[in-house]
C-alpha cells in the first residue's frame, strides 16, 4: 500500500515543475502581489510548493519558504516553530494534500501571533479544475487531493476564530497540458472573474487571526428602575402620594 501523504511529498514537486504547475504558481504570484498589503509583520514563511511565491514585503525581517529541500524542513501538521511567533502564513494547497487539515489550521493558530494573518490558495472543486480531479483515473498529484470547498474553509476558519478579510478567485482557464491551447484560452481569464467568479480553479482567502470572539457575549438583562435614584431609595409615604 502507497503511503499517500509520502507519494504527494515526493510527486508534488515535479508537478509544479510542469508547464501547468508554473501556470498555477504564476498567476497565484501576481495575485498575492496585489494582496501585499496583508502581508506584515517580521516573520513570514510559505509552507507547500518549494519555488517561493511570497510578495516582496518591504520590512520584514524574514521571508522563508517550508517544504522539502527548502529553507525549512518541517510537517504541515506539526509545524516546527514555537507558539505565537510568526506574523504571517502562507499556505499553497497545503489543505487538499493533507491527512488532517483540521490539525494544519490548528498548528496555523498556535503558531500565529495576535492579529497574525493566514492566506490560503485552495483548488476549488467547482470548476473545471474540480472536475478533472473527479474524472481523473491517475492517482496522481494534484487530481488525487481534496478540494475543500471555499464555504467549508471559511467554516474551519470561523470556529478557530480567524476572521475571512479577503477573497480572490484565480484561474478560469481549464487545466489543459498543451501550452499552445492554455495560451489562446487566455482570454477566459477576464471573462470569468468578470461573469462566473464561483468557478475559478484557485481561491485565494485571507483570514486574520482574532484574539477577541468575534461572537460578542450577551450581556445579563437588568430590571430598569421605575424612579430615579434618589428617590427609589426613599420609602413613599401616604402624605407624599395625596400631596
Amino acid at each position: 500500500m502507497v503511503d499517500y501523504k509520502t507519494d504527494t511529498e515526493k510527486i508534488m514537486p515535479d508537478w509544479w515543475k510542469s508547464s501547468l504547475g508554473q501556470h498555477v504558481l504564476e498567476q497565484e504570484r501576481f495575485v498575492l502581489q496585489s494582496l501585499v498589503q496583508h502581508f506584515h509583520g517580521d516573520y513570514q514563511v510559505q509552507l507547500g510548493a518549494k519555488q517561493a511565491i511570497l510578495p516582496t514585503v518591504s520590512g520584514a525581517k524574514s521571508q522563508k519558504v517550508m517544504a522539502s529541500s527548502a529553507d525549512i524542513a518541517g510537517d504541515n501538521e506539526a509545524l516546527p516553530f514555537k507558539c505565537y511567533r510568526l506574523d504571517t502564513l502562507l499556505l499553497v494547497h497545503v489543505l487538499e494534500f493533507s491527512d488532517d487539515p483540521h490539525q494544519v489550521l490548528r498548528e496555523v493558530e498556535r503558531v500565529l501571533v495576535a492579529d497574525g494573518t493566514v492566506i490560503l490558495c485552495c483548488f476549488n472543486p467547482w470548476s473545471w479544475w474540480g472536475l478533472r480531479s473527479l474524472l481523473s483515473w491517475q492517482d496522481v498529484p494534484p487530481w488525487n487531493g481534496h478540494f475543500f470547498r471555499k464555504s467549508r474553509v471559511n467554516d474551519w476558519l470561523s470556529l478557530l476564530n480567524f476572521e475571512i478579510i479577503a477573497t480572490e478567485k484565480v484561474l478560469f482557464r481549464p487545466p489543459v497540458y498543451s501550452e499552445k491551447w492554455f495560451v489562446k484560452l487566455a482570454p477566459m481569464e477576464r471573462w470569468g472573474k468578470r461573469f462566473w467568479p464561483i468557478f475559478s480553479g484557485v481561491s485565494i482567502i485571507v483570514a486574520t487571526k482574532r484574539t477577541v470572539p468575534l461572537t460578542p457575549l450577551s450581556h445579563k438583562w437588568q430590571t430598569k428602575r421605575l424612579f430615579p435614584t434618589a428617590l427609589a431609595n426613599k420609602p413613599v409615604t401616604k402624605e407624599k402620594i395625596n400631596g
